[in-house]
């Protein structure tokens, strides 16, 4: 294989990776992503071919640029990566006891994040953010329970759920069982909640179970949450464009929320411009399968890889992405351990 249809391939193959994550991964069907991706081939794919072998000079002069502003691009998105763990003093510790290593589907890690400079009402504050459940089996019900048993000697001031609990109606007494672990915590502010696009497929039920847990589900709405000394901050959370309104920033008060819940982090930008000041977000579980310094290729999101994982500035808004918990899809995580993302604000 030639210098030239290597590096051409490598082009119509970043192409269908952006494609397909903007506008196949985003389709709730699975039987329609698959039809895209299919199409998406023919022209990002297999087009590239014949004309690595019988274009002019100057075609392939271009496919060098090309492959060369991919490149750039691309360090461009690890180092705001690195920027964001930077910026947030974040760090990442694997739980001892479980498995570890590149076949990362039972392991588990802590990734917190601090953020100095917050309100004086958010001073001091420890926040858990658990998202994407996927409770259908994998992992298991005794691995959940250890994962709470990490949440529990963490001790959060607050725990906020970012949705997906479920796959399938039938996963509801999987949802109640891995839940469970809720009811040892000895919480000040609450537990708190948005739905995911997998829990389309019975949201009623999963409202129920999570309300069930002692759990305030938040769409499309805030809540003032009064911390022990008096001192009060807004949470805010929507489930758009799955559950709710169509506009992210529907319930977002007059000046902003402090922390904004939403499932997908496409909706960041618009929830930045609506004063929303630190946003938590799941959806698209890091990736789940990655590779060695690229990451995770195949995101179900329509800014493509932009926010795959980790922390961001958005205008004046900060990001973070969490990985998650379980899995969709293929059963298992490559480079991508679970985690429970912890913040912990600093006036």
């Amino acid at each position: 294989m030639t210098v030239v249809v290597l590096r051409t391939l490598i082009l119509g193959l970043v192409a269908w990776v952006a494609a397909f994550n903007r506008w196949g991964m985003t389709e709730p069907d699975d039987r329609t992503k698959l039809r895209r991706g299919a199409f998406f081939t023919i022209p990002f794919l297999l087009i590239p071919l014949p004309l690595a072998y019988f274009a002019p000079a100057w075609i392939n002069e271009i496919s060098w640029i090309a492959f060369c502003f991919v490149v750039i691009l691309e360090v461009w998105r690890l180092a705001r990566q690195a920027i964001g763990f930077t910026t947030a003093r974040s760090r990442a510790v694997p739980v001892a006891g479980l498995r570890h290593g590149a076949w990362s589907t039972h392991s588990l890690q802590v990734r917190s994040y601090e953020f100095p400079g917050a309100p004086h009402s958010m001073d001091d504050l420890k926040v858990v953010f658990l998202s994407d459940f996927h409770c259908s089996g994998r992992p298991s019900c005794e691995w959940y329970d250890k994962m709470w048993d990490v949440v529990c000697a963490i001790g959060p001031d607050l725990i906020v759920l970012g949705g997906d609990y479920i796959e399938r109606p039938q996963d509801i007494p999987l949802m109640e069982r891995c839940l469970r672990g809720l009811s040892r915590l000895p919480l000040r502010l609450g537990v708190f909640a948005v739905l995911g696009n997998h829990d389309e497929v019975a949201p009623g039920l999963v409202r129920e179970t999570l309300r069930r847990a002692g759990v305030v589900i938040l769409e499309d709405r805030w809540f003032t949450i009064r911390r022990e000394d008096g001192r009060k901050f807004i949470l805010h959370g929507t489930s758009s464009p799955f559950h709710s309104s169509k506009d992210p920033t529907l319930g977002v008060p007059p000046g902003g929320a402090h922390i904004s819940i939403s499932h997908t982090p496409d909706n960041a930008p618009k929830l930045a411009k609506a004063g929303s000041r630190y946003i938590l977000s799941g959806h698209l579980h890091g990736g789940q399968i990655c590779l060695p310094f690229l990451g995770g290729l195949i995101v179900p999101s329509r800014y493509s890889r932009r926010w795959t994982y980790g922390g961001f500035q958005v205008g004046h808004a900060s990001l973070v992405v969490t990985s998650g918990l379980g899995l969709v899809g293929v059963p298992v995580r490559i480079l991508c351990p679970p985690e429970i993302a912890v913040l912990r604000f600093h006036s």
